[in-house]
């Protein structure tokens, strides 16, 4: 009788590790597949999508082949395209009627490789300081004939100023070595003994201490004088063309005026050049002139 309660217990206990084993192969995943991790936090509540901000896009990036010029004298404008000595052509133009047209003034004839600065000059004329020559040698040029003929001045360009062709991260300032802001400036502008000039986006002006000053616009294109007074040209959501804003030179924590030229096109290249009251703006293929 025992024997038999022993054999039925065996049997019994033979079918259930038999189930048992069934139920475990059947939880397992199929061959290849990965059970999910396991998960210890709870779920984030819903919140709300933040709403769109307007964005300013950054002032225009080019090549310094690319760089622009502008200069006013006695009703006549003048500007130029820098091109690069023995790659690219560089351009300079001149307008007698505020920039409806443009008449070719580039010195060819004087192997004129690269436009390194452009400055006005008495009664309507202008002086350049241009690479020349097979060995692109730095020269200031004037003209007294309204671009028609140009003529080289080793004591004016003596006292000239420019980025230095052969190293960019130095300013080359009535004949001294000033190190540039950064290592590749550009739209420098000089006043008397003071120098503007652009670095990655932010306007630069050298003070009494020979210490570069950075003035707070972000996404800048281009700088130049009006007297003693910094106009910087920059980037601001409220204007979808180009900024103009006029700094004092006793008071550059924030600008005195702001002009917005709807005309200007922010991708492009940019000059500024003061004509009388007037400030004139390149940037795209046409001048803006607007009152401040």
């Amino acid at each position: 009788m025992l024997l038999d309660v022993l054999v039925a217990v065996i049997a019994i206990a033979a079918v259930v590790l038999t189930l048992l084993a069934l139920d475990h192969v059947r939880a397992r995943p199929a061959d290849g597949e990965v059970s999910p991790p396991p998960s210890f936090s709870q779920p984030a509540s819903p919140s709300p999508s933040p709403s769109p901000t307007e964005t300013t896009a950054g002032a225009a990036s080019y090549d310094r082949s690319q760089e622009r010029f502008l200069a006013a004298s006695a009703g006549t404008l003048w500007r130029g395209v820098a091109g690069q000595c023995g790659v690219a052509e560089p351009l300079l133009e001149r307008s007698a009627d505020g920039g409806k047209s443009w008449t070719d003034a580039t010195p060819r004839y004087l192997g004129i490789g690269q436009l390194v600065a452009l400055d006005p000059f008495a009664d309507g004329q202008a002086e350049i300081v241009a690479l020349t020559g097979t060995d692109c040698e730095a020269q200031t040029l004037r003209t007294f004939t309204q671009g028609q003929f140009w003529e080289s001045n080793p004591e004016v360009h003596a006292a000239s100023r420019y980025v230095d062709p052969t190293d960019t991260s130095r300013i080359v300032s009535s004949g001294a070595t000033v190190a540039a802001s950064c290592s590749d400036p550009r739209s420098l502008r000089a006043s008397g003994t003071t120098l503007a000039t652009v670095c990655g986006g932010v306007a630069h002006v050298l003070d009494a201490e020979d210490e570069w000053m950075p003035l707070p616009p972000a996404n800048v294109a281009a700088v130049n004088f009006d007297g003693d007074d910094v106009l910087v040209a920059h980037l601001a959501e409220q204007c979808t063309g180009i900024t103009i804003s006029r700094f004092a030179s006793e008071d550059a924590a924030a600008p005195q005026s702001e002009k917005c030229v709807e005309a200007a096109e922010p991708s492009t290249p940019t000059a500024l050049a003061v004509a009388g009251t007037d400030l004139v703006v390149w940037s795209g293929a046409e001048t803006a002139t607007v009152t401040p």
